[in-house]
């Protein structure tokens, strides 16, 4: 009796074992979850970023202070960026220096439209905003300005209600105690399923080819065309996935409290040449991870099918993620924001990994990550009238989507067909002309 207890506590133990090593070697994985395709009704949770280059909007400095002739950033992101043109950039990790006084910048967007909010990310600035709006070109002191606000600056996202209300200007005049930095100045008007239907022309301002203007010139991670974000390890509102690509530095994408490595994966619809990505996200020492990926994470082939309809769960295991070379690691250092320039990489998915270097209190969130092209459109070609020098990038926008449903991923659009071919000309018909003679 007691050998065959022994026999069985053995072959317990042993499948005890087995059991633990197979559970060590699926915690391991990396667990992706698909986030659902966007709909109609999310349509009002995206308003398209008035504020852009890319959508004709330009700045301009109207104070005492001088405005820098170049773009400034360094590797670790302390910019002190004079260049005003900077705040209408797609990177939300470059920023515009403000000293102490009263500085004025006056955005004109490409035609009058019905703006309701704006927000812009505050770091370290204190002092108050005011902010005006016009439907008419006005001196920066003219009484005509209509006043939509004016409060103290606190740290972080500055969100405010100004509408809804028509206007193609905008004054912001800020009065600085402390001097900091503001980034990613963005007005939103009412979001419409025309935004998404119908996207807007791309136009930028470019009056010379400075490069590092153009590596915040135009963001390709946009929901208005047909990029989508497709995998998060986990979180508690998948639907909200995509507000870390909506340019709206306001809303943000939580992942659980219990996820150590934190995994977003954006589908950008095509294959496409990247040469730089950035983030902003709620403060977490630890490291960062910049992907490229010509095919999903896991799996091998690139495959239409796969690509059109994938996965609703996508297991990444332990080895496929060690090889995996990122185009960029980053050591963060809590200030909750990192960007990498590399050398010019193709794929279709970009994914962002961060890994904690100790136990983490609070549940992290990512606010926007951006992704940056290679190449430059020849179809960019407004002209740029504020003081400083920029250049920017640009792509053509996409064919226009179906309006009952914003599909989250699917295969490429068709080409635009050929014009059709004009009639046939009608056969010439000569009728002889008969000229009267007079008679001999």
């Amino acid at each position: 009796m007691s050998a065959r207890l022994l026999r069985f506590g053995r072959v317990f133990s042993l499948g005890c074992l087995i059991v633990f090593g197979a559970s060590q070697l699926i915690a391991s994985d990396l667990v992706l979850q698909k986030v659902p395709p966007l709909t109609v009704e999310q349509a009002p949770a995206y308003p398209q970023n008035l504020a852009r280059h890319r959508l004709g909007a330009q700045v301009e400095l109207a104070s005492q202070n001088s405005s820098g002739s170049t773009l400034q950033v360094d590797a670790k992101l302390r910019d002190r960026n004079a260049l005003e043109a900077a705040v209408l950039g797609d990177d939300p990790t470059v920023g515009y220096a403000l000293p102490i006084g009263r500085t004025t910048l006056l955005v004109s967007l490409s035609a009058i439209e019905n703006v309701d909010n704006i927000s812009f990310l505050n770091d370290g600035v204190r002092g108050d905003v005011t902010v005006a709006s016009a439907s008419a070109k006005l001196p920066p002191e003219s009484p005509q300005w209509h006043k939509v606000l004016q409060q103290e600056l606190t740290s972080g996202t500055v969100k405010a209600k100004i509408g809804p209300a028509e206007a193609k200007y905008v004054r912001l005049t800020f009065n600085v105690t402390e001097p900091g930095r503001v980034a990613g100045v963005g007005l939103y008007s009412t979001a419409a399923v025309s935004d998404f239907t119908m996207p807007r022309p791309n136009k930028a301002a470019i009056e010379n080819q400075s490069k590092s203007f153009g590596l915040i010139g135009y963001n390709v991670t946009d929901p208005h065309a047909k990029t989508r974000a497709l995998y998060v390890s986990s979180g508690e509102n998948l639907k909200q996935a995509n507000n870390m690509i909506d340019d709206q530095a306001s809303t943000s994408f939580s992942f659980a409290a219990n996820d150590v490595a934190p995994t977003a994966v954006i589908d950008l619809g095509s294959p496409t040449s990247l040469r730089r990505i950035s983030a902003i996200y709620s403060s977490r020492k630890g490291t960062i991870n910049f992907y490229v990926l010509q095919t999903l994470p896991g799996i091998s082939v690139a495959s239409s099918s796969v690509a059109e309809n994938p996965p609703p769960t996508l297991r990444v295991s332990d080895t496929v993620q060690d090889n995996l070379r990122p185009v960029a690691s980053i050591k963060d250092d809590g200030s909750g924001r990192a960007a990498a320039d590399f050398p010019a990489t193709t794929g279709r998915y970009v994914m962002v990994k961060w890994s904690a270097t100790g136990p983490q209190a609070a549940p992290f969130s990512v606010a926007e990550i951006a992704a940056f092209g290679s190449g430059q459109s020849a179809n960019l070609m407004a002209s740029y009238t504020g003081s400083g020098r920029m250049s920017s990038d640009g792509k053509t926008m996409l064919d226009p989507k179906d309006a009952k449903d914003i599909p989250a991923e699917g295969p490429e659009p068709p080409a635009e067909a050929p014009p059709p071919a004009l009639p046939p000309p009608p056969p010439f018909v000569f009728v002889p002309e008969i000229v009267p003679t007079s008679p001999d």
